[in-house]
């Protein structure tokens, strides 16, 4: 009895350092932010294991190209994205697929830019392209988002840009 209380302490620990659907590596983390935030109309986000790929106090920013050439930099926490997209999402059907990627690891620390196509799943429509850039930290072995920034393509600034050397 004593081996099966220390085995099931061991199981429960395990449990509570690696959340469910942990990423082991960046390209997962990524991949998995892609997912999540994806589903056909009517279906409500896995808002709980969102927040899971986050660590505690990470920024989701998004630079919205102004008319006057000038950006609008908007940040916001991971509970003000949720509470402002949920409905939204669910409501027109969303799917995020990444196009292009560029990964920089550093330790636990890695820097990746995604070039994504945004479509409509009531429409069809591809309605934006952009970029994205993830900071992501491993912690306890998964590796988190600590800041997730994006822009759209626009015509002065291509995807394609993002990805030139400097």
């Amino acid at each position: 009895m004593k081996n099966l209380l220390i085995a099931g302490a061991g199981v429960a620990a395990l449990s509570w350092v690696m959340p469910a659907h942990a990423q082991e590596t960046p390209g997962e983390a990524v991949e998995a932010l892609y997912e999540v935030i994806s589903g056909p109309v009517g279906e409500p986000r896995d808002w709980e294991r969102f927040r899971t790929m986050f660590l505690d106090g990470a920024q989701m920013t998004v630079l919205a190209p102004m008319p006057e050439g000038e950006e609008r930099v908007v940040t916001l926490t991971v509970e003000e994205y949720v509470s402002r997209n949920a409905e939204r999402l669910s409501e027109m059907g969303f799917t995020e697929a990444e196009t292009r990627r560029q990964t920089h690891v550093y330790g636990g620390l890695a820097t990746i830019l995604s070039a994504y196509e945004a479509t409509r799943s009531d429409t069809g429509e591809t309605f934006a392209t952009g970029v994205n850039t993830i900071v992501l930290a491993r912690e306890e072995g998964v590796w988190k988002v600590a800041s997730l920034a994006w822009r759209s393509e626009t015509e002065d600034w291509p995807v394609e840009r993002a990805f030139e050397a400097q």
